[in-house]
């Protein structure tokens, strides 16, 4: 189990798909970069008019502490592709290939999917929040580490209702640490059904794009069950709106990721289970 394990996280983060996945994630955090530097550097801040400078904080201008500049719009739009990249291609390939049967007669059907899940669940997991880490360091080069203060709450977009608020105004770079974690665990699992679609899908570059249509699936559903009906109360469950530490919709619910997380991981792992079996016994 062990080499097999080590064999799979070799083959899912020792790749050109995996390092392709960060450049791209990486290229796109520079873009928000630059906009967001000259945002605080041309800001009111520096020309003694309007001197807030609780409101141009390293917290609120990452690109992941802002949902509105192109950088983030674009990386939290096309995530979704960028972690099923390393692995859903070659999951694929490998069943294409034959080289999946190979492995299930040489390592056992247990020992086999339990290694692929786990190397595809770090790989997609890793492929979201290190280009995130990168952009957090790069901007904090430039953007002092301010600590929030709740007086400019509309500017970080980051209220009393949103998750994790209470830490964000006391401890932020635990708060960052803390949503990269279940940015990490919920793009895992997303990457993690890439091993489902492949069963079913044969060309590789459909199932590298699987991730994305459920996101879709979910934002389009997220937007008809919930409306701005005053003293409505809307969560947020679209992946393209929860995975940012801001709140730029409906309020974010830990108990709701943590959901879909765990039903996109128990999903993955009993129809495996079930049409590999059913493949023994044929």
């Amino acid at each position: 189990m062990k080499n097999v394990l080590q064999i799979e996280l070799n083959k899912a983060i020792k790749t050109r798909y995996f390092a392709i996945s960060i450049i791209i994630g990486t290229i796109i955090g520079i873009v928000g970069l630059v906009y967001n530097v000259n945002l605080v550097y041309n800001s009111q801040i520096y020309d003694g008019i309007n001197p807030c400078y609780e409101g141009f904080t390293l917290f609120n201008h990452w690109i992941g502490g802002e949902g509105f500049s192109l950088g983030s719009s674009l990386y939290f739009f096309v995530f979704p592709l960028l972690i099923a990249l390393p692995y859903g291609w070659s999951f694929c390939g490998e069943k294409n290939s034959g080289y999946m049967r190979q492995m299930l007669v040489r390592a056992g059907e247990k020992s086999y999917l339990t290694a692929k899940f786990l190397a595809t669940f770090m790989a997609g997991g890793l492929a979201m929040v290190v280009p995130l880490i990168i952009n957090f360091m790069l901007t904090a080069m430039f953007i002092p580490a301010i600590t929030p203060v709740p007086t400019y709450d509309t500017m970080y977009g980051v209220f009393g209702n949103s998750l994790f608020s209470s830490l964000y105004y006391t401890q932020p770079f635990a708060y960052v640490a803390v949503y990269m974690l279940v940015d990490f665990t919920f793009c895992g699992a997303l990457a993690c059904i890439t091993m489902l679609s492949a069963l079913f899908i044969k060309y590789k570059w459909v199932n590298c794009i699987f991730p994305f249509v459920v996101c879709m699936i979910l934002n389009v559903l997220n937007n008809m069950m919930f409306s701005n009906t005053p003293g409505a109360e809307n969560y947020q469950f679209s992946p393209f709106y929860f995975t940012k530490c801001v709140q730029t919709g409906y309020p974010a619910k830990l108990w709701i990721i943590v959901l879909m997380s765990m039903l996109m991981a128990v999903i993955t792992i009993v129809v495996n289970v079930i049409l590999m079996h059913k493949k023994d016994v044929m």
